[in-house]
Order: C-alpha cells, then structure tokens, then sequence
C-alpha cells in the first residue's frame, strides 16, 4: 500500500472521481476534490474530502486547492460521447486546452505527478482483440481523438518538465453513482428501465463484443499507480468480453422484470468489438479486476434500487 498522500481528485463529485475519492478517504489519504457540479452530484463527494465548487479553469480556487498536493487524479472532462459529434470544439477546449492549464497550474505549485482518466475509444476499431497498450490508435469520434491528443501532451510534459503520468484507458466502466447529464450508457439505462417496467433501448442489435470492468476496481487501478514514476499508460478493463445482449438478459435475470426492447439499428463511434488486454498494469503493480459482472451487476442494481426511492 503506497505511503499517505495528500491528492486533488478533479472532477471527484462524477461517477468514477466519486468512488475513486471515497477509496482513498478509506485508505487514509488527504483527499481534495475540485468540481464544478456541471456534471457531478455534490452529494457524492466523501465527507472526509475537502470539497471546492468550481471549475479547473480557476486559477485562484484551483492555486489553492493544490497547495500541498502530492498527486493529481484528473477525471474533469467532457465524456458523453454523442455530444462530442454535436460540438467538437467544446470537447477538445475541455478535454485538451483546460488539461493544459491544470498542468500548468500544477508546475507553478510544484506538483510532479497526474493519473489520467483516459479511454478505450483512443483504440478506435483495434484490428487484434484483446487490445494491448501499443496497438495503432485511430479514435472514431472527438471524445477518443480529445483523450489520445492529451496523452501525447502528458508524455511531452514528463519529458520537458518532469512531471509524471499515469494515463488509465477505461474499458466499458459501470457501478453505483452513474448519474450522467443526461444519461447515455447502457447499463444504467437498463437497469433503470428494468425497474420501472420501461422499454429499454439497444443499438446493433446488442451484437458488440465489450469489457465491463466496475467502478470500485477502476478506484483501485488509481491508488495501485500512485508510486510508479515515468510516463505510464495502462488499460483498465476485465481482460474478457461479453456480448451486450447477455448484460441485458443478465439485468433481467437478476431484477426478474422482463423488458419491452427497442432496437435503434447502428450508432456512429461505436467499435463492434473492445476488449483489454490488461497484463501490462497486473506486471507493473499486481492490478487485476477483483469483480466479476454477475457481482457487480447485483451491487449495482441494489444502488439503483435504494436511489430510485
């Protein structure tokens, strides 16, 4: 277990910022948490936290909220992807330019080291499956070609300022606290149509072959990161797939509803098949997902049973 830190979590009242702030409260670290609410819930940020409402693009708030600080761990970004293709300018101002000027604020306050929330859509359609770290990257929206551009500036600013990094590609994320403005992915779309007796969408027929890995695993990918120095990149996923059809019978399965199914033909950005191959980060730190989906639809689905009260 890596020694006490003090950290600034950006964007930690979001899905994943959430549950990854709440583990390292458990582990004892000083945690702070900036967030503008524009996405995030402020009800989810750990009460152990010291919360600062605003955004990374405040230069005084967020001067101070690194005063300090030993690591960053970015989550802040713009991560719906259909909205990428609606306004693409916005996504690489927030994703890219405002990365930036964190890193910037972080070299005036002397903050060596950042963990990344990156993506698995950096991978575009991965001609070998599963995908390792190193294959072609070809992103097929500007949501992924936003998370590939500041993984290069990361790995410039390791070499010209000596800031460290760790960039986590995310595979298929799911678990308690997926509230997304509006929401688009699938899982909790489903699980909430499930409950309340709705109809439930599905695109492609439910045929794309995807990694589901849960959101308490991808917070322990962060914590199990923290000391490695350099430039690092990692995938954070299972390491297996599973159709999207079977998570939807999974979901049935378990609430015991059954679903009126509508299905929306084709999406654009979607690769049909995305799976990790996650050896390189189990090398590195020992990390390997400890929640299977079974599992963690169940945790899961009981969230959303107390939340939708």
């Amino acid at each position: 277990m890596s020694a006490k830190k003090k950290i600034l979590v950006t964007g930690g009242a979001g899905f994943i910022g959430s549950n990854t702030v709440k583990l390292l409260c458990d582990y004892g670290h000083s945690v702070k948490v900036i967030d503008d609410l524009s996405f995030g819930y402020e009800k989810f940020v750990d009460k152990r936290a010291k919360f600062y409402k605003a955004s990374i693009v405040d230069e005084k708030i967020l001067e101070k909220a690194l005063e300090g600080v030993d690591v960053v761990m970015h989550f802040a970004a713009f991560s719906i992807i259909k909205f990428s293709f609606d306004n693409p300018l916005s996504y690489i101002e927030n994703n890219v330019i405002n990365g930036v000027k964190l890193l910037e604020s972080m070299r005036n306050a002397g903050v060596k080291k950042i963990i990344f929330s990156s993506s698995a859509s950096v991978y575009g359609e991965p001609k070998e499956i599963p995908v390792k770290e190193d294959q072609i990257k070809k992103p097929m929206q500007p949501y992924g070609a936003s998370k590939l551009a500041f993984e290069s500036i990361l790995n410039a600013y390791y070499h010209s300022f000596g800031i460290e990094s760790v960039s986590l590609r995310y595979f298929n994320a799911y678990g308690p606290h997926d509230e997304q403005k509006p929401p688009t992915r699938a899982v909790p779309l489903w699980i909430k149509g499930a409950l309340a007796g709705k109809s439930v969408k599905l695109y492609w027929g439910g045929k794309q072959f995807r990694d589901y890995v849960f959101v308490k695993d991808i917070a322990e990918a962060h914590i199990a990161v923290m000391d490695l120095p350099g430039c690092n990149i990692f995938n954070i996923g299972s390491g297996s797939g599973v159709i999207m059809r079977d998570v939807l019978e999974e979901i049935v399965k378990i609430t015991g509803k059954k679903l009126e199914i509508i299905d929306q033909g084709e999406r654009p950005g979607d690769p049909m098949k995305l799976v990790a191959d996650i050896s390189m980060i189990y090398k590195s730190v020992g990390w390997k997902p400890k929640t299977n989906l079974h599992d963690g639809l169940v945790k899961t689905i009981e969230y959303y049973k107390k939340s939708l009260k």
